[in-house]
């Protein structure tokens, strides 16, 4: 698979310096899980209003080395007729135009973070929730309406500390590190409404703990928890299959897959509601 994502070198050389034939009076370089980025916009408050909308783990940075360059463009006549657009750019191609601006700095946000998970040199971004428990993790491998927020929701209200319910972050050791991120927080119409962990009576973790347990399951209205035991070849797999960018670098990303595996016990079912295998799962974590 090959990335989307527009790659430059030289923040003064690239052409976007010179895109709209517009000057850029502010800049700001970050960095995150080794990928280097630049922020430039045509207005003096321009960065402020985009620092917001940065991905988690971002923070400021010194030096010229830029992996992803972001440009944004704020027109001041957007509301008159004929006006100009805000648009935003990566390198050089536009990914976003509205004269609604925080269209565009919503446009940002995704890009930033699709951009940061798949060129991470520091970490591996799998799409799982995870809980702690006893010093040791519970990966919930899924990907979207998997119900793997649900659990994570449950499990947290039943003691154990919030990581993440969007991405396990693993290191080179397979250990998992927190991406606490907003529950997503789905509501029968199926509308997401963001809410801290806080709000929810939890508490969010902030050391990386080795993984206990590796659970693959889904949500299936009625279904009965009866778990069997995967072997760390199968559990590799299903982590391959929700890791954001497992085949990009196989020398990178399998290592870390595999020392995740072999250090957890893996198992699988599907589930009915989370609350009936809460206990149960963390029972299984501390063994």
């Amino acid at each position: 698979m090959q990335s989307r994502f527009t790659v430059s070198r030289d923040l003064d050389s690239s052409p976007s310096a010179n895109l709209l034939g517009t000057g850029w009076t502010s800049r700001q370089t970050y960095s995150a899980y080794g990928v280097h980025f630049a922020l430039q916009s045509n207005t003096l408050d321009g960065i402020a209003l985009a620092r917001p909308y940065l991905p988690l783990g971002w923070q400021e940075s010194k030096g010229n080395r830029v992996d992803i360059r972001y440009s944004l463009y704020f027109a001041s006549n957007c509301e008159s007729a004929g006006g100009e657009c805000h648009q935003l750019f990566a390198g050089t191609d536009r990914i976003a135009k509205s004269c609604d601006s925080r269209q565009i700095l919503h446009a940002l946000a995704e890009h930033a973070q699709s951009a940061m998970l798949w060129h991470a040199k520091t970490a591996l971004f799998v799409h799982a929730g995870v809980v702690g428990w006893r010093g040791r993790a519970m990966l919930i491998p899924g990907q979207s309406l998997s119900g793997k927020t649900t659990l994570v929701r449950a499990l947290v209200q039943a003691g154990a500390t919030y990581y993440s319910d969007e991405y396990a972050v693993l290191d080179k050791r397979g250990w998992v590190h927190p991406y606490a991120l907003p529950l997503s927080i789905r509501s029968v119409n199926g509308h997401a409404t963001k809410r801290a962990i806080e709000q929810l009576g939890g508490q969010r973790g902030v050391e990386p703990l080795p993984v206990g347990l590796i659970v693959i399951t889904h949500f299936q209205r009625g279904s009965r928890w009866r778990p069997r035991e995967l072997s760390p070849a199968q559990a590799m797999l299903a982590l391959m299959d929700n890791t954001v960018a497992a085949r990009r670098e196989p020398e990178y990303t399998m290592p870390i897959l595999r020392e995740a595996a072999l250090s957890a016990k893996t198992v699988q079912s599907k589930r009915g509601d989370a609350h009936r295998i809460m206990t149960k799962l963390l029972n299984e974590l501390a063994v």
